[in-house]
């Protein structure tokens, strides 16, 4: 009876099983056609409107879009999306992205729909008028066109090439500022960084350059003199001043240092020369001034060193312990064209440290002064040469030290005259022009004022063949305790 009983309950339970089993496979089922149903794809039937200058709105209408502006991305001709205003279902509004150009319009809706729509033409700025059509620096115009900015930091102004200040501005107009640097020329406008557009020319005037003075009339190379008038420019590089250069057609440009429209400050350049002086504001022609006269200066430039006056052995005298080439930094005397004893026939090297010359001045005059230390009035000729450096290095004593230096081109020959009275510092003791040598060192390029000057003095002819009862000359050295003896270099520039 047990087991008889049981067989409706394991009939009813098995039905229910299979209903269960059904019913998850239909919803299997539903779910495949759910999947596989058609994606809804956005559409746009249309741009309103079809054209406009960047930062304007656009509306594009169509289906299957989103409610969500985060779901939606719009671009113009494939450039930087565009800020979704607001969105739909149907509608999409966006704002025109700056640099923005003439495309077709497309549409990402989520992350995998994507559609091309309608083209979208951009209205460039137009250029129709100004208020003036010529005018002087800083002077108001208005520009009158279309597709301008309302924000005036959008609109670049720039008059030939000159950038502008805009003050002000509207769709259909732009107030600005001519440059102080501005020249004759077309007038541009870029707006919102877009393709710039050009209008016509604008004639930039100037007020009349005059020169009424100059202050002082004279003076050395670098000295600074003031210059009066009108019509100069308060920018530095639009003035130019000229002072007569060494040739008759030549000049040579001061530097501007300070200007205002009534004056200019200006430093008399190194090379000047006496003559008249000429300004030149905007590039425009020159103006001829008052004539500056260019003076010379003296520098004294004595030995400041015990070792900055050596000598160096060229001839071995016989017997001598020495050798060719050894240098003395401590000698009690230089010898010219003298055999001395225990030493020979000697080259003198003197180092002039601290020689303020501008870099390629006008060397006019240049010469030594000694002192006698021991007569002489035997023939004595050396030959003089400057060390071809442009900072002479102090000497040490290594052999040949001073030989190793590189010579100048330019060299003097001085034949020196009797010394007859010990103590003397005369022009007997002064050695004849050396500008020459001087000139081609301060020519260098990478010579500059302060730098140090090595003269070489050599014996030549007569005195090659000195022998020990020749009478040369002897000058005095340089001591810290008696420098007032020591060698003197004099220079004459301008």
């Amino acid at each position: 009876m047990k087991n008889i009983k049981n067989i409706p309950v394991k009939c009813f339970l098995f039905c229910l099983t299979l209903l269960m089993i059904g019913l998850v496979a239909c919803e299997d089922e539903d779910a495949d056609r759910i999947s596989n149903s058609p994606q809804r794809l956005p559409d746009i039937t249309t741009v309103s409107p079809a054209s406009g200058p960047v930062r304007s709105t656009v509306t594009l209408t169509g289906a299957n879009f989103s409610e969500n502006p985060e779901d939606i991305s719009v671009t113009f001709d494939g450039g930087d999306p565009a800020e979704v205003i607001a969105s739909t279902e149907t509608t999409i509004t966006v704002e025109v992205p700056d640099f923005t150009t003439s495309g077709i319009v497309n549409l990402v809706v989520g992350t995998s729909f994507a559609i091309g729509g309608p083209t979208f033409t951009i209205e460039l700025p137009e250029i129709e008028s100004y208020s003036l059509s010529t005018a002087e620096p800083g002077t108001s115009v208005i520009i009158t066109g279309t597709n301008f900015s309302e924000i005036p930091t959008d609109n670049v102004v720039s008059f030939n090439g000159e950038l502008a200040d805009v003050s002000a501005s509207t769709s259909t107009s732009i107030t600005t500022t001519v440059p102080t640097q501005a020249l004759t020329g077309p007038i541009t406008v870029t707006v919102a960084g877009n393709d710039p557009v050009t209008g016509s020319v604008f004639t930039v005037t100037r007020p009349e350059v005059t020169v009424a003075s100059i202050d002082p009339t004279m003076g050395t190379p670098g000295i600074e003199v003031t210059i009066a008038g009108t019509g100069f420019s308060e920018i530095l590089t639009n003035n130019t001043v000229s002072f007569q250069g060494r040739e008759a057609d030549s000049s040579i440009e001061g530097e501007v240092i300070a200007a205002t429209t009534t004056s200019i400050t200006v430093r008399v350049p190194v090379g000047a020369v006496t003559g008249t002086v000429s300004i030149t504001v905007f590039g425009s022609a020159s103006v001829a001034g008052p004539e500056f006269t260019v003076t010379s200066t003296t520098l004294l430039i004595p030995l400041t060193s015990d070792d900055d006056d050596v000598e160096e052995i060229m001839i071995l005298q016989a017997g001598s312990d020495d050798a060719v080439g050894d240098m003395d930094l401590s000698s009690s005397d230089l010898e010219f064209g003298e055999m001395s004893s225990g030493q020979g026939l000697v080259k003198i090297g003197l180092r002039f440290n601290e020689v303020n010359i501008p870099q390629g001045a006008d060397v006019q005059e240049a010469s030594i002064q000694f002192k006698c230390d021991d007569t002489g009035s035997d023939p004595v000729q050396v030959i003089i040469f400057g060390e071809n450096s442009a900072n002479a290095s102090p000497y040490e004593e290594s052999n040949r030290e001073l030989s190793g230096r590189p010579l100048t081109t330019a060299n003097v020959i001085w034949d020196i005259p009797p010394w007859v009275n010990e103590g003397d510092r005369t022009d007997a003791q002064k050695t004849v022009d050396l500008s020459s040598i001087i000139q081609e060192i301060v020519n260098r390029d990478d010579w500059e004022s302060g730098n140090s000057i090595n003269i070489i003095i050599e014996p030549s002819g007569v005195s090659l063949s000195a022998t020990s009862t020749s009478g040369g000359r002897e000058a005095e050295n340089y001591s810290s305790s008696r420098a007032d003896d020591g060698a003197e270099l004099s220079i004459t520039f301008n």
